[in-house]
């Protein structure tokens, strides 16, 4: 594995680990956008106001935290979110998506769970571009 490439596994794997920690409480995760104030208002995943985060919102959102630049977050926010995608499934169909608003808060965590206890030794786990 090339260094670049086990340098951005191991920031998806840190994008992850806070994206889960941002909605382990299912107060602080909502479905049907990317993400709410305290007062349930749509607001975007990087708005300081930002307090639930759907599963993507909180990918983004633990990206930027991380990063410190939305653009940044976004392209290793969208690397997460293909690494969770079983094999099989089609990102075109928003799988993440449709776990999150139907399958609900524990489908995502335990998603989250899958994705973050795949060996990243080289060669495999969490995909980097």
């Amino acid at each position: 594995m090339r260094r670049e490439d086990a340098m951005s596994t191991n920031i998806q794997k840190l994008v992850l680990i806070r994206a889960k920690t941002l909605i382990a409480d299912p107060q602080h995760w909502t479905r049907d956008t990317l993400a709410r104030s305290r007062q349930g208002v749509d607001v975007s995943w990087a708005d300081r106001s930002a307090a639930r985060w759907c599963a993507m919102g909180a990918i983004y959102r633990a990206a930027y935290d991380l990063l410190g630049d939305a653009n940044k977050a976004a392209r290793v926010g969208n690397d997460v979110v293909r690494s969770i995608i079983p094999p099989g499934e089609s990102q075109l169909r928003g799988y993440l998506a449709t776990l999150n608003d139907h399958g609900g808060h524990a489908a995502v965590i335990e998603a989250f769970d899958r994705a973050l206890s795949v060996d990243t030794g080289p060669g495999q786990g969490m995909v980097a571009d």
